[in-house]
């Protein structure tokens, strides 16, 4: 057999081009393959296809050798013979790079006369059809002198162009002939198919493609024909997060002589091809997804006539990261702190800094650079996948400030981009969030003494406050406190004194224990009056009394000294002809900013006062035993006399202090009810009945929680959509959801944020707490009008729903005793044994067994009840108190029982065992 040449392609950018190689030309016994391939298919292209092949009669085969004859010399056809070969000889690109000539030749017995003849140009790495063309049939004598009985073989030589613009987007090309008898070059079933080989023109693998340190590694191979005209080898990093080229080395390529035995020998380069190569990290990689690619370029730059390949390993900067602080403790005046932090970031911030960080204050309050240690248990247990896992461990410690005790202190690990105490450039941080330390945090107080002399307007205060941060605070102030004002009235220096009961008595493991003890006198001014006060103990590394520096501070919240005190008592009101003497004594703490005590009479029959006089504060030393607390104690009492003519009107006393000399201005008034004149009133033993609206005694807008019941937890229940009439712990864990829906802090209490986030009025939220009824009879009315008064307020409430713990305004609906109260509140009366607010709270629902136990109600036999009497029942069989309910007469009473109030026989069948009847009204 003849020598021949063919020709390797290559792609030069997006050209294909030639380079010649030697190969054998023809090749002797190939298996006849029947194949055939597809036009405009990416999918399998070599389809089994059996060959319907025919001897032929003597027509066909006359036909054929008439075909002979036309060409060449008489010669004997052999259709019974499997073949099908052929060959590539070769490849050339036309002067202008337009098109590529393909030369070769395709001998088969499967040929019949008049055939079409088509080349197919696929692509090598998928075997998808990028070109095929008509070809006219070349005269290939060496080939007929191989297969000299094929219907087809001399003339079975092809010659092709194909555009190059049809090539670019392959790698690697295959062409396919075809003998076929249909005019557009699908295959038919007489025909033939010939695969010639896969034509290779580059190829590549990466190695290795990860971080280190600072660098990115990359090592791999990339074999290129064109690289035999192109001597500059460059590596390219590629950022395909933001798709752009990240950086470039220019490389010198390494043996490999691996490659040309795994298939590569016909590559240019395949002996030397091998590239190793490592790029920084830079800030701006972080985060984003890289790719290598592999370029052999003529150019210097690299920038043209260049011929690429794309790797598919790509590489994540994940930014990945863990830590764990081993240690963070006191020791002395030291802070110990040990532990690891592995962090991708490492690889562009080298420098190490340890920062710790004041969550009392928010701030920064020491930092240090720290070298790191090998850590290859950190590496081994989970973290071989961060950077620095292997060498991120460190240790340190940092000098306890005056700044930091008291104050919680957490460690941040923080890499940077530059190195300096005060320098902080680029960085990643790692927040030790789970572990804190509070320097020099044990302490202790208790206040014995907060003592207010009235006489002489001071404050007396003693107690301990034992504290470790008094070794590096040794300054002691004591501070009085504002809480009405919520600000500091004064403060001073106190000298600590000996305190062996305190060290002695479970406090030995604080500092200052046995030395601890302090006492100090405030004078009390005008402006403290009506406000309420505590005291802070506070040590700091200050001496100046006008700045505290650094400190830490003990709150007595459990100690509170109250300047809102008003208390009066009449010892005398009485009428003698047209002259009311006025006898009494009222304590006040307003009475030291506000200097005009006046007495004033009030006619509560017609609502109108009936005059005023100033009166001089007299000697009163003996309230300065049960109200020495209050200022102005041993000056409180005064004695009048008002001319009133033929008045005989109800009339009450107002006691005033006044800033004013008139009486008027600002002022504190008490307008006390121990004594009436001419008015209806119960007997001392018994409530006084009250002739001014009563207020409500407890906590207005108080929050609710589990075991709370009343109104306001029957509106959140409606809300979250759950029944009963206690708030349960099921209520809470719906709150909590709602809270955290919100932004609220997630308690599982309502407090009034929750409740205007549940959907329900903000004005109710103290509204429903502080109703309490009207009064509902004046101070001329006599017995009767108050017991009317009574009934009346209950009726409103008929056909409410009963609602356990509830009572309120009649809009809602109330239990037994909480009518009750409300009634009575109408009355002018104002029981002390419950209370309309506290009913809700948890353990007070069964206020009717207080109501039946005060001693303040008279107690009348059975046949003695009369209207506006209260009548309570025993649960029956027992002696527990379970009900209440206001007589009417003609034995009926007006209650709340399940389901509604309304008007029921004083014996039923709910309630049959009455207990007692109480008397309201003497």
């Amino acid at each position: 057999m003849d020598a021949k040449k063919h020709y390797k392609l290559f792609k030069a950018g997006k050209t294909w081009c030639t380079m010649a190689i030697t190969v054998v030309a023809l090749t002797a016994g190939l298996a006849v393959t029947n194949t055939f391939a597809h036009a405009d298919t990416t999918t399998d292209y070599q389809t089994a296809l059996t060959a319907n092949v025919q001897n032929g009669d003597s027509t066909s085969q006359a036909a054929a050798n008439t075909h002979q004859a036309a060409q060449q010399p008489a010669r004997t056809v052999d259709y019974g013979t499997q073949v099908n070969d052929g060959h590539l000889d070769g490849a050339s690109v036309d002067a202008d790079n337009n098109a590529v000539k393909f030369n070769g030749w395709h001998a088969t017995n499967h040929y019949q006369t008049g055939m079409n003849h088509y080349v197919i140009v696929l692509d090598g790495s998928n075997n998808h059809e990028l070109y095929r063309s008509q070809v006219t049939e070349v005269n290939r004598p060496d080939v007929q002198k191989v297969y000299p009985k094929a219907p087809i073989s001399g003339q079975g030589g092809f010659s092709v162009d194909v555009p190059a613009s049809e090539l670019n987007s392959a790698q690697s090309l295959r062409l396919v002939s075809r003998y076929t008898t249909k005019a557009n070059g699908e295959p038919s079933a007489n025909g033939a198919d010939y695969w010639f080989p896969v034509i290779t023109t580059k190829a590549g693998y990466l190695d290795n493609f990860y971080v280190s340190g600072n660098k990115i590694i990359a090592s791999g191979w990339h074999v290129d024909d064109r690289a035999a005209g192109m001597p500059n080898h460059y590596i390219i990093l590629f950022d395909q997060t933001k798709g752009h080229e990240v950086a470039r080395q220019l490389v010198e390529n390494t043996a490999s002589a691996d490659l040309p035995k795994a298939g590569y020998a016909t590559v240019a380069n395949a002996a030397k091809a091998r590239f190793s190569v490592a790029f920084d990290v830079t800030p701006e990689m972080m985060g984003d997804q890289l790719v290598v690619l592999s370029r052999y370029t003529a150019s210097k730059d690299g920038n043209s006539n260049y011929s690429d390949y794309w790797y598919n390993k790509s590489l994540k900067l994940n930014n990945n990261r863990a830590g764990y602080l081993d240690t963070f403790q006191v020791a002395g005046d030291s802070l110990l702190v040990s532990g690891w932090h592995a962090d991708d970031d490492t690889a562009i911030y080298p420098n190490h800094y340890l920062i710790l960080f004041d969550k009392t204050a928010n701030r920064e309050v020491a930092r240090q650079q720290v070298t790191n240690n090998p850590s290859m248990d950190v590496a081994t247990h989970g973290f071989g996948n961060i950077n620095n896992a292997s060498h991120c461990r460190f240790s340190t410690s940092f000098k306890i400030t005056p700044a930091m005790a008291g104050h919680q202190l957490i460690v941040i690990s923080r890499y940077s981009t530059k190195a300096g105490q005060n320098n902080a450039g680029q960085y990643a941080n790692y927040w030790f969030n789970d572990k804190s330390v509070t320097p020099y945090n044990n302490r202790a107080g208790y206040l014995d003494n907060a003592i207010v002399n009235g006489a002489n307007d001071t404050i007396y205060f003693s107690g301990w406050h034992a504290d470790d941060a008094e070794q590096i605070l040794p300054t002691h102030f004591l501070i009085l406190f504002d809480r009405t004002t919520n600000h500091e009235v004064a403060r001073q220096i106190v000298q600590n004194t000996a305190s062996a009961d305190v060290a002695n008595h479970g406090y030995g493991n604080i500092a200052n224990a046995a030395d601890s003890r302090f006492s100090a006198t405030f004078k009390i001014t005008p402006a403290m009056a009506g406000d309420q006060f505590v005291l802070v103990s506070r040590y700091s590394d200050s001496k100046d009394i006008n700045d505290y520096g650094h400190y830490v501070d003990y709150w007595y919240n459990d100690k509170t000294v109250n300047l809102n005190n008003n208390v009066a008592w009449l010892d005398d009101f009485s009428q003698n002809g047209g002259t009311v003497h006025v006898a009494g004594w009222h304590v006040d703490d307003m009475s030291l900013p506000y200097k005009h005590h006046f007495i004033i009479l009030y006619d509560l029959s017609r609502n109108t006062e009936i005059g005023r006089q100033e009166v001089a504060g007299n000697a009163s030393p003996d309230l300065l035993g049960p109200y020495g607390n209050v200022l102005g104690a041993n000056k409180a009492r005064f004695d009048v006399t008002f001319n009133v003519g033929n008045n005989h009107d109800a009339f009450q006393v107002i006691s005033r202090y006044s800033d004013a000399p008139n009486g008027e201005g600002n002022n504190s008034d008490n307008w006390i009810f121990n004594r009436y004149l001419n008015a209806y009133q119960n007997p001392s033993w018994m409530y006084q009945i009250n002739y001014t609206q009563i207020q409500p005694s407890g906590p207005v807008g108080h929050n609710i929680g589990p075991g709370y019941e009343g109104i306001k937890v029957q509106l959140v229940k409606g809300r979250l959509g759950t029944g009963g009439y206690h708030y349960t712990v099921d209520d809470g864990y719906r709150v909590m959801a709602v809270q955290r829906a919100h932004g609220l802090p997630a308690t599982g209490w309502v407090d009034q944020a929750t409740w205007v986030a549940l959907g329900l009025p903000a004005d109710q939220w103290t509204s429903i707490d502080s109703y309490i009824a009207p009064l509902g009879a004046g101070a001329g009315q006599g017995r009767a009008a108050h017991i009317e008064a009574m009934i009346n307020q209950a009726a409103k409430y008929i056909g409410k729903p009963w609602l356990e713990g509830c009572s309120s305004s009649p809009a809602y609906g109330v239990d037994c005793s909480g009518l009750v109260m409300q009634a009575l509140y109408a009355g002018g009366i104002n029981p002390t044994s419950c209370s309309s607010i506290y009913h809700g709270f948890p353990g007070n629902e069964w206020n009717s067994r207080n109501l039946f136990n005060d001693p303040h109600f008279m107690n009348i036999a059975w046949g003695d009840r009369q209207r506006g009497d209260l009548v309570f029942y025993y649960e029956p069989g027992t002696q527990t108190i379970i009900h209440v309910g206001i007589y009417l007469g003609n034995d009926q009473i007006l209650d709340s029982w399940p389901p509604y109030v309304g008007i029921n026989p004083i014996v039923n069948w709910q309630h049959p065992v009455v207990a007692g009847i109480r008397r309201v009204f003497a």
